[in-house]
Formats: structure tokens, C-alpha cells, sequence
């Protein structure tokens, strides 16, 4: 794609008060859309939360946003600029030795700054001006405009084509923190120093030929493009725009506005900011280009490659959409992803607002942003995983700080964002149904909405008004809503058309508009396997409580008369009751009830489904015997097992004497899992000397990709393994035999799991000494 010269003009020199549709406040843009936007954000401040479930998450995001200190998270800025520092360093991805240092203070920037717009709390601002004033003072001792936590040597390397994890994607994160603290707290030095880190970006990649620009933006890059296109934005400085445009990884952009999907294969949150970057540059230049990209790649994200709850990717990746069905890793449905889905959700409505964007963000809001958040302790989900048999796990407050630590904390600190927009004059739209209280000061207008939604189907706008204002309300009539969807004004009924119930009139204080929003419940299932299906009520997508230790539960008969089989619970919204007769479990008599309830709402160490399988008669009998054989077989090799490390499982692992660097465990379904990325674990196992034995070794068919590995015993290489996917959606055992030479003497043996470099050890979900068939 080559600059369009037409569009650079028309952008140049124009200067004005206009919203973006991002969370720039129109006081501080330069420069306005060459677009007309149709819908506009209210800024932050011009809403507070009211009583809820998302004042709840705000809440406890701002008291997590309070307690981490300046000092820690400037440290290893510190370090890299030859500054003192006596702060006690971060843990996780903020450690010093992390190729993504410092950017979780990035995001941390951002979350202070819309925290602060959202609540008025002046601590959150003091916390992000002293952050600011850090790096400034870093970026000062460096020098050239650069500023990072970690050597400007990492750019070289990823303009050579080396091996470093994503050193762009972290310094848009902190570009966007500096630009989201002047926008929202009126920093100026914030603004002078992301201009500095501008200048340097500029003259960095000046140097570099549009081939060698694209072959470097193959390596994750997170939003530099609608970085630098904001930075433009606010200042005006044309130079930003230039070097943003530079940005647009023409590899993914050309193909979608071309109408190409060619995102299997590939590493899900890497793609979706450059599709708000370019979202972003649309606006700014009118490229039509930009435009048919953008709306392309959320057609097909949302449409076609998305799960019930809104969110995407297995392993990170964008899996095959032809057998989305089939994609139920240990890690599905990165939560920085939907992050970024929103953002370009958001532009979209704003070009053209309509009730499927926001329909869509209502999905993923609920079912994903706020069920990524542990309602007690406030921590946040990497993944959120929708294998049956799952349970949520959460970041630590100070040991994890990943991507999605980051995301997470902006995430619930501008939930206010996107209930209200307006066409700039005549038009409100009320496109979310949270407890709320906006105030449009250019109309002297006040709209209160009060309701416990999504516990109530229903919620009521209280209009309070300067002086008579004559405007039009549009209240968002949801794809979901059930027969009695109405609005009334003040007891009379208002028409619906085209998914809004759209009101005109003289609106005074006292107004009051009544939305009756009944839910309904329904299924939702895959293209590719309608018979794969979750439940919904209204908005909400349902999940049940399941024991990992039995067979999962399944529908018995066909998909239609599932809804059919769930009774309300008396007291309990959106909490249902399944049929004994028709949800069953192998080997468990059909007289348990299985209890459905919002996916949001289950949180902690619970075990959840969300997907269900129909089954036959006929296949209900196959699955029976299936589970009669299974048993057997465990049987049997319970007979023969000579010792058992079950990964993942503390006490037994630590029985094992279970050691490792750079490794980690994770829950999938029903099975734990030990890996190492460039590392190694090992356990101790029990042998019997002088008999055949087997080191047996339990693993997921569907892990491919940088997985080769060293099985040693005692030091001494077993096996190499590489893992390629050969045994699609199914675990299977790889039997080592034990020579006797390993075990003559012994009473145990060390097993280690060693990664070749750059590579992963495992995932090993169970690991076992055994006698051969027949020889116990």
C-alpha cells in the first residue's frame, strides 16, 4: 500500500476539537477525522458507574492500581539507563532479564489515567505523574529520544531478523501509557517525552527501505501503528502519520482489504493491532484501503473464528475456522485479544452504528472481560479457557504481570467507555445496559439509568434536563431480546425499527424511559458441528460446575430439546436446573442435577463446561462402553505401575522431588501439565531393579510447533522428542523402555525433560514407571 498523497493533504494542517474513537477527549486532538463519524464516545469523566457488577470490578482495580509502587516498576528502567535504583524488582514478565520488560508499566500508565477520567481518584494521578516523571528522567540519561527498560541493541537485533521476543509491542505500550496520561490527566511532560520517543522512532525507521521495514514488522510489533497515528493527532506533526502508515504490515492488511482471510497459522494477538492502527489511520486519511481492511478482518474475526463468549484463539493462535469445533487447547481465548477486538469494534460503530458491533461488544464484555476477573481478590485471567473441565487461573500480584495483566487493568477501568455515544448534536445512543450516570454537558442533559441488569430483565433512563432539549434517544434493541421487548416514555410506548427503539422528542426533567428486556435461552453452536453447543440467557453465556475427577456430562437426544430440559432456579437469575434425563454422565446413574449458571459468575478454583455434545441413543450406548473399556484399561495399569508423577498436582509432584528452571504447570480440562520454555523439569521416580520396566509418558496430540525435547534418566538421553500434532484431540502414551543398564541397583531414578533451545519441554501430563504387559 503507497501513501495516498490525497488523503496526507487533506489531513495537513487541519486543526480542530474532535473526538476520535478512541479515548482521546476532543479538547486535546489537533486534528480531526477527514471522515464523518456518525457516533462519538462520551469522554470518561462524563460517566460514573453506579452500583453493579462493573463498579465492582472498577473498584477492586483501582485498589490493585493503588497498592503497586513507582519505584518497583521504574527499576528496570533505572538499570537500563545507568540510573541508581534501590527499588526490589518485579517478578514474572517484569523482571529484569525479561526481553518484554516495562510493559506492564505501559499499561500501568494507561489504567492510572482512565482510572483516574473514570473515578475522579487524584491518587491514581499522582501515581502516573510520578511513573511519567521516572521516565522522563530515563529517557533524559539516554539521550536520543529512546526509552525502554531494556537496550536499544533489541531493535537491532529485530531489524537484523534475530531472535528477540517483541521489543515494538513493548514500547507501544508505553507510548500509549504517555499518551493516555496527557490525554486524560492533562500531563504535559507526558506528551513532551512520548514526542521525544516519536522523534527517535521517526529517525530510526527512516533508515530502513520498505522491504527491510516489512521484513522487521513479521516480528510482533503490538499497535506502534496507531501509536504514532494518535501521537499525530494530538500534535499535528505530520512526520507521525508518515511513520505510522510505515507500520502497516502489508503481509495482513493487503490480503483483508482484499476480502483474503489469511490468518490460520497465525499468532492471534499479533494481528488484531494492526487492524486498529489501521481503524485508526482511516479516520486520519480517508484511505478507503484502511477502511475495507479493518471491517474484513472483524467480519471475520467476530463471524467466523470467535467462541460464544466473544473471545478467540487456541494456543494463541488463530486455529483453522472449518473446525472451530475441534479447537479446545489447555489455553483458549487470550484475553488481550478481545482487548483489541473491542478497540476495533469501537471504531467500527463510530463509522457506522450498528446494532451488531454493539451486540458484539455486549458479548465479549460480559462473557470474557468481566468473567476475566476474580470478583473477590481482583486478579486476572491470561486465558480464559473453555475446555470442559476448565477453571480460571489468575495473576499474582507481583509475580506475573502478563500481556494480559496489562490489558487487564486498563480493561476494567473505562468500563464507562462505551455505554453512551452521541452523532456530535441531535442523537444519544444508549448501547449498554450498566448502572450509570452520564452527563452530556454540551446539552445540559443528565440520563441516570438504574438497573441491576444483567440480574434484572430490564432497566429504566431518568432524564434530567437544563432547560426542554429536543433530541433523539436510540436505545439498542439486543439480538437476544424476546418477545415483550418495550420501551415506554413516561408509560407510553416508543416504536422499535432497524435493532434501536428511537425516541424524538422535547425532553424535560422528569423524563423517565422503561426498557423491558427479556431474556431468552437458547443454544448456540459451531458451523462445522452444530451438535458442539453452549447455553445463553439473554446476553449471558452459562456454564456448569463439573468434578474433574468423573466423565463429563453430555445431552442425550438432539439439540432442540436441550433448552428444554433447564428449570429456573426460584431466587437465582440466569440460574438453571438440568434434567437428569437428559444431561448424563458415563457410569454415574441419570439422578444428579446438573446447575447452570452465568460463566461470569463462576470464578475461584471451580470446574466448568460451557461446550456440550448431543448425543444419540445409539452413540449414548457407544460412549458407555467406551467408558466400561476405559476403566478396564486404567485397571490394568494400575496393576503394572510401579510409581506415578501426576504434573501439576503439589503434593504429589513435590513427593517426586519435582525440580526445574524456566518451567511452569497449567490445568487442561481434566489434566494437568508440567512444560519449560528453554528450560527443564525433572522428578524422582521409584524403579525395581532387575525387571523390565518402561518410562511412560502421557502427552496432547495436538501440540506441535517448537516442541523437541531430551527424555533423560540419570543424565543419560532416553529419547529426543519432537511433538508435531501427530494424534489431533486425543492424549496418548509414549512407552521408553528402561535398559537395565539405568536401573540395575537403583531403587529410583531421576527423569528430566530437557527443551533444545528456543524450544518448549513438554507438555508432559503424566509420567509413570511401569512393568510391560505380563511382566508384573
Amino acid at each position: 500500500m503507497k501513501l495516498l498523497d490525497l488523503s496526507l493533504a487533506l489531513v495537513t494542517g487541519l486543526a480542530g476539537l474532535a473526538a476520535s474513537a478512541q479515548e482521546i477527549s476532543p479538547a486535546t486532538v489537533k486534528v480531526q477525522p477527514v471522515i464523518p463519524l456518525k457516533a462519538r464516545p462520551f469522554a470518561l469523566q462524563d460517566v460514573r458507574l453506579l452500583d453493579g457488577p462493573f463498579l465492582h470490578a472498577m473498584e477492586l482495580d483501582r485498589q490493585y492500581l493503588l497498592s503497586l509502587e513507582p519505584d518497583r516498576l521504574l527499576h528496570a528502567f533505572r538499570l537500563n539507563a545507568g540510573l541508581p535504583s534501590s527499588a526490589k524488582p518485579l517478578g514474572g514478565w517484569e523482571v529484569p532479564n525479561s526481553e518484554v520488560r516495562g510493559h506492564f508499566v505501559g499499561h500501568y500508565l494507561s489504567a492510572c489515567a482512565l482510572m483516574y477520567a473514570s473515578t475522579g481518584d487524584a491518587q491514581l494521578k499522582e501515581k502516573g505523574d510520578a511513573v511519567v516523571a521516572g521516565l522522563a528522567e530515563c529517557q533524559k540519561k539516554l539521550g536520543s529520544g529512546y526509552l525502554s527498560a531494556y537496550p536499544e541493541s533489541f531493535i537491532d537485533r529485530v531489524e537484523a531478523g534475530q531472535p528477540v521476543w517483541a521489543p515494538y509491542y513493548t514500547l507501544h505500550k508505553i507510548l500509549a501509557g504517555l499518551l493516555d496520561m496527557y490525554v486524560e490527566c492533562g500531563n504535559a511532560q507526558a506528551l513532551e517525552t512520548a514526542r521525544k520517543f516519536g522523534d527517535w522512532a521517526v529517525a530510526r525507521n527512516a533508515r530502513l527501505s520498505d522491504e527491510q521495514m516489512q521484513r522487521m514488522l513479521n516480528n510482533e510489533h503490538g499497535g506502534m501503528t496507531e501509536g504514532l497515528a494518535n501521537l499525530y493527532a494530538l500534535t499535528g506533526e505530520e512526520k507521525y502519520l508518515k511513520t505510522a502508515l510505515r507500520f502497516n504490515h502489508q503481509a495482513l492488511v493487503g490480503p483483508a482489504s482484499k476480502h483474503v482471510d489469511n490468518l490460520t497459522g497465525k499468532h492471534a494477538n499479533t494481528q488484531i493491532p494492526k487492524f486498529v492502527g489501521a481503524a485508526r489511520e482511516f479516520e486520519l486519511t480517508g484511505d478507503p484501503v484502511l477502511r475495507s481492511a479493518a471491517t474484513f478482518f472483524w467480519d471475520t474475526v467476530a463471524k467466523e473464528r470467535s467462541y460464544v463468549i466473544g473471545g478467540h484463539s487456541d494456543g494463541e493462535m488463530f486455529t483453522p475456522k472449518e473446525r472451530l469445533s475441534t479447537a479446545f487447547g489447555p489455553s483458549t481465548t487470550e484475553t488481550c485479544n478481545t482487548y483489541n477486538m473491542l478497540k476495533v469494534t469501537r471504531h467500527l460503530f463510530c463509522w457506522d452504528p450498528r446494532v451488531e458491533y454493539a451486540d458484539f461488544y455486549e458479548r465479549a464484555l460480559y462473557n470474557h472481560i468481566l468473567s476475566s476477573q476474580n470478583p473477590e481478590t481482583g486478579g486476572m485471567c491470561y486465558y480464559l479457557p473453555l475446555r470442559s473441565g476448565s477453571r480460571k487461573n489468575y495473576n499474582s500480584p507481583l509475580d506475573d504481570f502478563w500481556c494480559c495483566t496489562g490489558t487487564g487493568v486498563e480493561n476494567h477501568a473505562k468500563y464507562g467507555g462505551s455505554i453512551y455515544f452521541h452523532d456530535g448534536d441531535h442523537t444519544l445512543f444508549v448501547n449498554l445496559f450498566i448502572a450509570s450516570q452520564l452527563d452530556w454537558k454540551a446539552k445540559g442533559v443528565k440520563v441516570r439509568q438504574e438497573t441491576r441488569f444483567p440480574d434484572e430483565e430490564g432497566t429504566k433512563l431518568v432524564v434530567t434536563c437544563e432547560r426542554p432539549t429536543r433530541l433523539t434517544i436510540r436505545v439498542r434493541r439486543p439480538f437476544w431480546a424476546g418477545k415483550g421487548f418495550a420501551v415506554t416514555v413516561n408509560g407510553e410506548n416508543a416504536p422499535a425499527a432497524d435493532g434501536w427503539a428511537a425516541v424524538t422528542r422535547e425532553w424535560k426533567t422528569g423524563d423517565v424511559i422503561t426498557v423491558a428486556l427479556p431474556f431468552t435461552l437458547r443454544t448456540e453452536g459451531f458451523p462445522d458441528n452444530p451438535r458442539r453447543f453452549a447455553f445463553l440467557n439473554g446476553p449471558l453465556v452459562l456454564a456448569a460446575q463439573v468434578n474433574p475427577g468423573k466423565p463429563w456430562p453430555i445431552v442425550l437426544g438432539e439439540r432442540s430439546r436441550a433448552t428444554a430440559a433447564l428449570a429456573p432456579v426460584a431466587g437465582k437469575p440466569s440460574t438453571f436446573q438440568g434434567s437428569p434425563d437428559v444431561f448424563r454422565s458415563p457410569g454415574v446413574k441419570a439422578e444428579n442435577h446438573l446447575t447452570f449458571e452465568p460463566l461470569y459468575k463462576i470464578q475461584g478454583n471451580r470446574h466448568y463446561m460451557v461446550y456440550f455434545d448431543a448425543f444419540t441413543p445409539e452413540q449414548w450406548k457407544a460412549k458407555e462402553a467406551e467408558d466400561l473399556r476405559e476403566r478396564a484399561r486404567q485397571k490394568d495399569l494400575d496393576a503394572r505401575t510401579v510409581d506415578r508423577v501426576n504434573p501439576g498436582e503439589e503434593q504429589n509432584e513435590r513427593a517426586h522431588q519435582v525440580k526445574g528452571e524456566r518451567d511452569a504447570t497449567g490445568d487442561f480440562g481434566d489434566h494437568h501439565f508440567r512444560h519449560a520454555v528453554d528450560g527443564w523439569f525433572s522428578w524422582v521416580l521409584k524403579v525395581r531393579p532387575g525387571r523390565p520396566q518402561l518410562l511412560c509418558v502421557t502427552y496432547w496430540g495436538s501440540d506441535a510447533g517448537g516442541r523437541v525435547f531430551d527424555v533423560l534418566v540419570d543424565g543419560k538421553t532416553l529419547a529426543t522428542e519432537r511433538l508435531v500434532g501427530e494424534k489431533p484431540e486425543e492424549f496418548f502414551d509414549r512407552s521408553y523402555p528402561l535398559p537395565e543398564t539405568l536401573t540395575r541397583g537403583k531403587a529410583q531414578i531421576t527423569v528430566r525433560f530437557q527443551a533444545h533451545p528456543g524450544n518448549f519441554a513438554g507438555g508432559v501430563f503424566g509420567c509413570a514407571v511401569e512393568f510391560p504387559r505380563g511382566g508384573n
